[in-house]
């Protein structure tokens, strides 16, 4: 196995420079509802500005700070990370110019945040031990046009970080980004990375979801019978299968509850992938590829998803589905459901325009 060490801390200072004053005002960024996602509002407001908006930005991901949930951070795609100390109500930008994928923040030291994207033609993490206020880069990818899509952290060791990238590469750190080593090769660009239950979960865009019970080691398919035609651990054919994969939700709690979204819709396992059933979601004919994914902290009965720009959300587990529409002018991306009240809910935006 091929070995990557690295250890870079240049200094690139990505400090905030605000929204840029000519973005179209767009439907779009970030909508937030107080009533379980019967209205939606939108949450775009510059704490700084009085013109600059999060409207007209690619939203990737939403999330809260582990010690206050008054205090979100939301990265995009085009216009770098931003946080609210106010349950959203205004934005400030704390890390400008990077192409921002995926963030981690270490629930022991909420100072320390990892921010995986891309820049200046490759992939790239930066890190913070200051709360945003300076950023060092940790890792930078040798390969161009090679994001870092996804990162994620071990809650029970903070030091050791697993990101992947759209190659498919899966890289490890044990010193909190001061080197690096391939953990892995998919071969297959990675869209989501988590750390939970002690497991490493890596979702592959066509290959499906596989878990680690290790330190990025020795992967099993666990989405085998939705990713393939053919399925040797069950010896059965499967006439549905699926192209693409978004994102995953794997539960803290009951981790063989699992749910994913695709090209083909939202499927749900209950037994950590051995089965999967499709969700019956109300969407018309011609419209089927789900996004968002989330359940509440508070009770897994209650779950959004969102097809385009529609969000449905589930207070039976996915028995029924309620219908939300939203104004908005690209789809659904991500939805982040408040800790302690399920009825407030975020929910962010990627332009198709």
């Amino acid at each position: 196995m091929k070995t990557k060490k690295y250890s870079i801390l240049i200094a690139l200072i990505f400090l905030a420079t605000g929204c840029n004053p000519f973005v179209k005002t767009l439907p779009a960024g970030v909508l937030k509802s107080v009533n379980g996602g019967a209205d939606w509002q939108f949450s775009n407001k510059i704490a700084t500005s009085n013109t600059a908006s999060l409207a007209g930005l690619n939203i990737a991901k939403l999330m809260f700070s582990p010690q206050n949930r008054e205090t979100l951070f939301v990265g995009s795609y085009t216009g770098g990370l931003f946080k609210s100390t106010d349950s959203g109500n205004s934005w400030k930008n704390i890390l400008s110019k990077i192409y921002v994928y995926d963030f981690v923040i270490n629930s022991n030291d909420v100072n320390v945040m990892y921010v995986a994207g891309f820049f200046a033609d490759h992939g790239r993490v930066l890190k913070t031990t200051d709360g945003g206020a300076s950023w060092n880069q940790v890792y930078n990818e040798e390969s161009a046009a090679n994001a870092v899509r996804a990162i994620a952290i071990n809650p029970g060791n903070p030091n050791q970080l697993v990101l992947g990238t759209t190659s498919g590469s899966v890289i490890k750190s044990t010193d909190g980004g001061l080197s690096w080593q391939l953990a892995h090769n998919f071969g297959d660009r990675i869209n989501r990375v988590l750390w939970q239950n002690g497991n490493v979960y890596v979702l592959n865009k066509t290959k499906g979801l596989f878990k680690s019970s290790g330190f990025a080691d020795n992967f099993v398919d666990i989405t085998e019978t939705l990713s393939k035609t053919f399925s040797l651990k069950n010896m059965s054919y499967n006439s549905d299968t699926l192209d693409s994969f978004a994102q995953v939700f794997v539960d803290t709690s009951a981790p063989a509850l699992i749910y994913i979204t695709s090209n083909k819709g939202l499927y749900k396992t209950i037994d950590e992938g051995q089965t999967w059933q499709k969700q019956n979601l109300p969407v018309k004919p011609d419209a089927s590829d789900a996004k968002a994914i989330a359940i509440a902290p508070s009770s897994s009965n209650i779950v959004f998803t969102s097809v385009g720009a529609t969000i449905y959300k589930s207070t039976d587990a996915g028995q029924t589905w309620q219908t939300q529409s939203t104004t908005s002018g690209g789809f659904i991306n991500y939805i982040l459901i408040d800790p302690q009240l399920p009825q407030i809910v975020y929910a962010g935006i990627y332009l198709t325009q």
